[in-house]
């Protein structure tokens, strides 16, 4: 009876960590509600346009966010502000908040509005409907959809990443739908946005059978196609560079940062001074990302 008490246990415990090792449920298929007038939305989204503009200001940042948040919730259809939303988040969790928590809440968020975003498309909430399986109903968008996508992808890639080891297996598929969707429509997407996330990917983990060099071939695809947006080099940097041990790499795309014009971009210019400011800080920190023993295991 004892044995049988405990298997029981066991079974509800296993059962319990598999549902929640499952990651989160997606907001796709629930009824948008309405909060405050339309009317208001406009105004609303008007102010936080002016606010995101000066979003290399913390404040500024954050200030967008809460307005185009107000503006979504007034208008939960308007697909462009929902973008503009998911990106805001995005931006917030990822340039601004330092702390773990806070970036999870952001980057979570970001996916659930980006998912809203995509249910307004018919034919994509009747593929998940019937499939509950993203990478179909993503087949069913064009490229007038590839903002939506893109940001819901990098919202959600961001917050798997701050997971258990598990639940970034078992959402691994789903995040990569969404690049892969991205690639399909437009390889070149967002100053390489496609080859700066899968080169990332083979850096990622242990897994058998991958081909580091396959991130270093992304790479350099992202800084050929824009060797002027500083998180390019940055993020090559910290996974390609780091995981080779390569300090002379390292060294060579921080310095390309902090020594760039963030300006040469002005539409990601904000971006390309938060870049530069991390720069700094990596390059700073160079010997914790090289030890004496990696020096030596490199020679």
């Amino acid at each position: 009876m004892l044995r049988v008490r405990h298997f029981r246990s066991f079974f509800l415990l296993t059962v319990f960590l598999f549902a929640g090792c499952a990651g989160r449920r997606s907001v796709i298929l629930e009824r948008p509600q309405t909060v405050v007038s339309a009317t208001d939305a406009a105004t609303l989204r008007n102010d936080a346009d002016k606010l995101w503009k000066q979003r290399d200001d913390p404040q500024k940042a954050r200030q967008a966010l809460a307005l185009y948040r107000r503006a979504f919730a007034a208008d939960p259809t308007n697909v462009e502000l929902g973008t503009r939303l998911a990106r805001a988040f995005h931006f917030a969790g990822y340039y601004v908040e330092t702390d773990p928590a806070k970036q999870d809440s952001l980057f979570l968020q970001g996916v659930e509005t980006g998912e809203r975003v995509l249910a307004v498309n018919p034919s994509f909430q009747a593929s998940y409907r019937k499939t509950t399986d993203e990478a179909r109903a993503l087949a069913a968008l064009d490229i007038s959809w590839i903002n939506p996508i893109y940001w819901t992808g990098l919202n959600y890639d961001r917050w798997v990443s701050g997971r258990s080891r598990l639940v970034r297996y078992r959402n691994k598929q789903r995040v990569e739908a969404y690049m892969t969707r991205v690639k399909e429509l437009e390889p070149n997407f967002f100053y390489g946005a496609v080859p700066r996330y899968f080169g990332v990917l083979p850096t990622q983990g242990r897994a058998p059978f991958v081909d580091i060099d396959n991130a270093k071939r992304e790479f350099d695809r992202a800084l050929e196609l824009a060797p002027n947006f500083f998180g390019n080099q940055r993020t090559y940097a910290e996974t390609y560079a780091v995981k080779k041990k390569d300090r002379e790499l390292f060294k060579k795309l921080l310095e390309q940062v902090i020594n760039g014009n963030p300006n040469a971009l002005p539409d990601v210019a904000p971006e390309n001074k938060y870049e530069q400011e991390t720069a700094k800080k990596m390059l700073a920190r160079i010997e914790d990302y090289f030890s004496d023993k990696d020096k030596n295991d490199k020679k």
